[in-house]
């Protein structure tokens, strides 16, 4: 399991990829607990954010990093882990960030 400071960016691509490996498309919206959106907020710059929700919709929920869609779609990488294989792009190439270091003003 990720424990450093971009644990929730690690958890939230493999549930973006295990979501695109079983069902072939990207997912619509990624569902997670408030502190683990909160955390992007320090990796990210609010331009990197930007991008990132203009991809997918973060919704706080209390779930554990579910990545799913409007058709009833799935992926929740808090019973699953991580996918057994990557996607060609994987979601951080799909996304198109990379968190900052998070002591940098940037």
């Amino acid at each position: 399991m990720p424990n450093g400071d971009d644990k929730n960016w690690v958890r939230l691509c493999a549930a973006i990829d295990g979501f695109r490996m079983r069902y072939g498309r990207w997912p619509k919206r990624v569902r997670m607990h408030a502190l683990m959106l909160g955390d992007f907020y320090h990796i990210f710059t609010p331009a990197d954010f930007a991008k990132i929700a203009h991809k997918v919709e973060l919704i706080t929920d209390g779930s554990q990093m579910v990545a799913d869609d409007s058709k009833g779609a799935s992926y929740n990488y808090g019973e699953e882990g991580f996918p057994s294989e990557r996607p060609k792009p994987n979601a951080a190439e799909w996304l198109g960030v990379t968190p900052k270091h998070p002591d940098s003003h940037a």
